[in-house]
């Protein structure tokens, strides 16, 4: 009898213990992210220079995701329809479900701007599943805004 009271009473714990723990903890992808000091979108594109190669966290909406595995994505403005910013995931550490499409997320990390070939540019819309119309319709470089991300947090 005695045996039966102390099972109840840990079951009891261990299902309070998790459901505390289900409540409080957000879900995130690679490292955990401070999203206090977000800067959006925005911000960022009118005066990129000052924002150039520092540490920061953006915040933006998720415009595509890579759908061969979700090692990248791109990020829109949640106000305007300027460019977007291809992310990447600091060494390929952690990737990102494609359901992300859509929704805002805080992303910590460092940005830059790259040119990209025609190969490279190609491959992304390919990775994006365009269609052969689109991707045959790039001749020329261009260039992305690239963010380097330790940290992806779903809003």
């Amino acid at each position: 009898m005695n045996y039966t009271i102390i099972a109840i009473l840990l079951t009891l714990v261990s299902f309070n213990t998790m459901a505390k723990n289900t409540v409080s903890e957000k879900p995130f992808y690679g490292e955990e992210i401070n999203a206090k000091s977000a800067v959006s979108y925005d911000t960022i594109v009118k005066d990129f220079p000052s924002f150039k190669g520092k540490d920061l966290v953006m915040e933006a909406v998720v415009e595509k995701v890579c759908a061969s595995k979700g090692c990248w994505m791109t990020l829109k403005s949640t106000k305007s329809a300027s460019s977007s910013f291809r992310v990447k995931f600091q060494d390929y550490k952690f990737f990102v479900p494609l359901s992300l499409a859509g929704k805002k997320v805080w992303v910590n990390g460092k940005i830059s701007r790259k040119e990209l070939s025609i190969k490279d540019t190609k491959h992304y819309l390919e990775d994006a599943g365009a269609s052969k119309e689109e991707i045959a319709a790039v001749t020329k470089k261009s260039f992305e805004y690239h963010f380097m991300a330790k940290g992806v947090l779903p809003r």
